[in-house]
């Protein structure tokens, strides 16, 4: 009989995962106009450990993170505009620490690609990228001031080819023009001169490699790969590698999982890396 109940409860769960996975669309979807098609999502994550006499050992601990990410692309006859943002703020507590920041980011794209050409698209775009709150670097007993909102901030004009064979993976080749502006902690400064400057305009090239695999209705993929050289040293190549895997268990709760590689010389001559797994609210509206 326990057997029969727990088969009949597996059976159950299936099917309603299945009916729900089906249904699992955005909130306010139907409200798109037909020649656009949107993915947005909101996302509060939180991860917590406190202990109280606990003979194993430990330390209270907490982390949260707040996400908003939205893709929205408008098609017509001739050209395809794609909106692409990314926002995200958090905070991690350690016992005996203190507070420090978790992630800090706003990144908004806008491209224009014109579709005369087939899967090859000439396309124009704009980027901006910065952070909300000043940014540390931690010490066992100081932190020191080294970002804040708009310093850095980076402006990025491109134009160029893409190629664009459906609707889950592009390959972006442009020349671009990357502005950095910095007006106290010299992310723009040429260490070469004596004057400090807090604008740097780099020409260059970029590259920009996307791909996003459903692997089921429930489960995506996502990865990115940015890359930018500008035309004084190709010795000096900046580069950025996003990957985040998304696992929806149920109605508004999702496990997430991010790995980021980046490299830049301005920062750091060695490489840097992130990861990140996180369970929490999420909020579909497209």
């Amino acid at each position: 009989m326990k057997k029969q109940l727990c088969l009949f409860a597996f059976a159950s769960l299936i099917t309603a995962t299945s009916l729900w996975a089906q249904g699992n669309e955005g909130m306010f979807s139907g409200s798109l106009p037909d020649n656009w098609n949107a993915d947005v999502v909101a996302a509060l994550k939180y991860t917590r450990n406190h202990y109280d006499n606990w003979g194993e050992g430990g330390t209270n601990a907490s982390s949260w993170i707040a996400e908003y990410n939205a893709d929205a692309k408008g098609h017509w006859t001739t050209v395809d505009w794609r909106i692409l943002s990314n926002l995200a703020w958090g905070n991690s507590y350690l016992d005996g620490i203190g507070n420090r920041k978790a992630v800090d980011k706003i990144f908004f794209e806008t491209t224009l690609d014109y579709n005369g050409f087939g899967v090859i698209k000439p396309y124009l775009g704009a980027r901006f990228e910065s952070q909300f709150t000043t940014g540390y670097v931690y010490t066992d007993s100081t932190s020191a001031k080294v970002s804040c909102f708009m310093d850095p901030g980076y402006l990025t004009q491109v134009v160029g080819l893409s190629y664009v064979p459906n609707e889950n993976f592009s390959q972006r080749l442009a020349f671009a023009n990357r502005m950095t502006i910095s007006d106290g902690y010299g992310w723009a400064d040429d260490k070469k001169t004596t004057k400090v400057e807090t604008f740097k305009d780099e020409p260059g090239l970029e590259s920009v490699t996307e791909y996003k695999l459903d692997v089921s209705a429930l489960v995506v993929f996502k990865t990115r790969l940015w890359a930018f050289v500008n035309f004084e040293s190709i010795d000096a190549i900046d580069g950025k590698w996003e990957n985040s895997l998304a696992v929806a268990l149920a109605p508004l709760i999702e496990l997430s999982v991010g790995i980021d590689l980046a490299y830049d010389k301005d920062i750091s001559e060695d490489h840097q890396y992130k990861d990140a797994v996180l369970l929490g609210i999420t909020w579909r509206w497209f």
